[in-house]
């Protein structure tokens, strides 16, 4: 029994002393939405997200790899725009719970993403926010919304 006990203390010990981003999947870390400035980090967090997804996507499908190289562009611009607005830097997801292996795990992994996106989003609608960053919002809501309308066509197929 204490032998079991020990071998759980280092696994424990092991865990708090890997790096946060290693030990924990951004996308489902809980999020306390107050402000705007809350809304814009963790917005910024899950942009971060859908850029590593795409650099490690290794797929053959054109569809894919087209959507995957539009998404690293759109999604490294709107960070960089958010970033204007928040003190410091986002850090980088360097752990993915979805490893985007092939192209449905990619697809799977990108679906995750952008549900989250849309949810922080409406929640965060609800917040008082300047004009800019309300409609920065609401643009990001609706394209990741086309988004997963074209992703949810992909994992059919």
């Amino acid at each position: 029994m204490s032998r079991h006990l020990s071998w759980l203390f280092v696994s424990l010990c092991l865990l708090t002393s890997m790096p946060l981003s290693a030990a924990r999947d951004v996308l489902e870390e809980p999020v306390s939405l107050r402000a705007e400035a809350d809304l814009i980090k963790a917005v910024a967090l899950t942009l971060q997200h859908a850029i590593t997804t795409s650099e490690q996507f290794q797929g053959r499908s054109p569809a894919l790899r087209k959507f995957a190289d539009k998404e690293l562009k759109k999604s490294r611009s709107r960070l960089q725009q958010l970033g204007k607005r928040i003190p410091e830097q986002v850090p980088p997801v360097r752990q993915l719970a979805i490893a985007p292996d092939n192209e449905q795990s990619y697809v799977r992994a990108m679906l995750r993403n952008h549900a989250r996106l849309v949810e922080l989003i409406e929640h965060g609608l609800g917040l008082p926010l300047s004009e800019d960053i309300k409609h920065a919002m609401e643009a990001l809501s609706s394209n990741a919304i086309a988004e997963r309308a074209f992703l949810n066509k992909m994992e059919q197929s």
